[in-house]
């Protein structure tokens, strides 16, 4: 099909040889001025170009079974090599200089993005690369290399990538938050250059306030076991200090459940027993400071 005397789309003939005719739909750039056209390697059966492509930008190619590229230009649906199966199923949303080399795939848009991990994504951005397999790379300068990581990158100018498999890393420069309801009043947030999660603690959100006793508290605390422990998966070789959520669920009773030491309650704890100290401390201060004064007074005496 033509448009103005120049290809349009174009159907080609080819066969799976195991299910029968399935032609390869190339849509878009035609080719001009001696730069090639949008095209699907020789060989390749199922592929379809919906369009795009440019003199300017470069044509969308697609390079192995059954890949697809939308539209954009510049763009890529296979790794281009001998094997027209490594990379089958690889789809190009759009955008420009994209390339989903890995088999099944995707680059959603964006630009100068790579996925070749198997089942791979980069949903869009700048200059990503998913290259583990089932890995995700999305924001800008992201690098997932490793199976299953997932990186975002912000828009800071510099990569962010993983460094073991199953990583969840984010680069977040202006500081991260987390809610846990719908109507946003509750949850945790890292601050911009702060190492440390702050939990939400603003009393306009609170309820239930009860005075507490810190001298009930420092008891409990000073009865409750402290254990050195390893946990399970991360091996002997790694050692925490603390108790068990057992054992502070049923000296405190705070929490969700008694599987989990929430931090807020933890710190809450903690700065009780230390009130509870302090004043212990102030009372022995005070008998000492007696005791001192009536020695002195016993010594003026004749």
């Amino acid at each position: 099909m033509k448009v103005n005397n120049q290809r349009a789309y174009r159907v080609e003939p080819a066969t799976d040889p195991r299910m029968g005719m399935s032609p390869n739909l190339i849509g878009g750039f035609g080719g001009v001025f001696g730069r090639p056209g949008n095209q699907v390697a020789s060989g390749v059966f199922g592929a379809v170009i919906g369009g795009g492509g440019s003199a300017e930008f470069g044509p969308n190619e697609v390079t192995e079974h059954q890949g697809t590229v939308a539209g954009g230009a510049g763009n890529r649906a296979g790794n281009n090599d001998a094997d027209l199966n490594n990379a089958r199923f690889s789809t190009v949303g759009g955008g420009f200089g994209n390339q989903a080399s890995g088999f099944e795939a995707t680059v959603g848009g964006g630009a100068f993005n790579a996925a070749s991990g198997a089942n791979s994504v980069v949903p869009g951005g700048s200059s990503n690369t998913a290259s583990g397999n089932f890995s995700f790379a999305a924001g800008r300068r992201a690098k997932a290399q490793h199976a299953g990581a997932f990186v975002w990158g912000d828009s800071t100018d510099a990569d962010v990538s993983s460094n073991a498999a199953n990583q969840f890393v984010v680069r977040a420069s202006g500081g991260a938050i987390f809610y846990t309801n719908a109507s946003l009043t509750t949850g945790a947030s890292l601050a911009a250059g702060s190492g440390s999660w702050s939990s939400l603690s603003d009393r306009a959100v609170k309820t239930g306030l009860v005075p507490t006793n810190p001298k009930a508290v420092l008891e409990r605390l000073a009865a409750m076991p402290i254990y050195e422990w390893s946990y399970q998966a991360q091996g002997l070789s790694v050692r925490h200090l603390g108790p068990t959520a057992q054992d502070f669920r049923a000296a405190f009773g705070l929490g969700e459940d008694d599987r989990h030491i929430s931090t807020v309650d933890a710190d809450g704890v903690a700065l009780a027993a230390i009130q509870a100290l302090y004043r212990e401390n102030q009372e022995l201060k005070a008998r000492v400071e007696l005791l001192e004064a009536r020695t002195a007074l016993g010594r003026e005496k004749p």
